[in-house]
């Protein structure tokens, strides 16, 4: 069962389940606290590429996938993007959301390929986040410079689109549209 009312994650059109919601309502908050005044690269709110990223994850998750993906979403940016240490994560959220999370928080050096599939590596839920946060940026990729976005788009393609097909086609299907492919 899910929530509907008008609370704060419904109006960004996340769906939690009961059982999930305090959990991922503290996970929000915390996203939204730490990022709230950030801005990516691309002009857009980073509360907002997080939200999208979630609302991916909701999209292509293997049905029956639990709050910790959900919550790793949320906060797959904060180790990367704000001075909060990986072990405030663990000690907030558990070891399985700060595992998810350094799978897919990127490294200084690391090229887009080495972290896609250091991602792969570390399983199926880290790639789906990987992939999820990927499509994202797909998605508003059009908000980058065009030296920055056809090197971003070309990236994409060339390795995470492999992935996406081979592992979760419904997710390499809509990479594809946003890719215009």
């Amino acid at each position: 069962m899910f929530r509907s009312d008008s609370d704060p994650l419904a109006l960004v059109g996340l769906r939690v389940r009961a059982d999930d919601d305090e959990s991922v309502r503290r996970a929000y908050a915390w996203a939204v606290a730490l990022h709230g005044g950030q801005v990516r690269k691309d002009g857009s709110r980073m509360i907002d590429h997080v939200v999208g990223v979630t609302r991916n994850v909701q999209r292509f998750a293997p049905e029956g996938y639990d709050s910790d993906l959900l919550i790793a979403a949320l906060l797959h940016d904060v180790v990367e993007n704000t001075p909060v240490p990986l072990s405030e994560v663990e000690a907030r959220f558990g070891p399985r959301v700060a595992s998810l999370v350094v799978a897919v928080t990127n490294r200084e050096g690391e090229t887009a390929a080495d972290s896609a599939f250091r991602a792969r590596d570390a399983g199926s839920d880290a790639l789906l986040l990987r992939l999820c946060d990927r499509l994202d940026g797909i998605q508003r990729s059009g908000r980058r410079s065009l030296k920055d976005r056809r090197k971003f788009l070309a990236a994409s393609r060339e390795v995470h689109l492999p992935l996406a097909e081979e592992h979760f086609p419904a997710l390499a299907a809509a990479m594809r549209e946003a890719l215009g492919e």
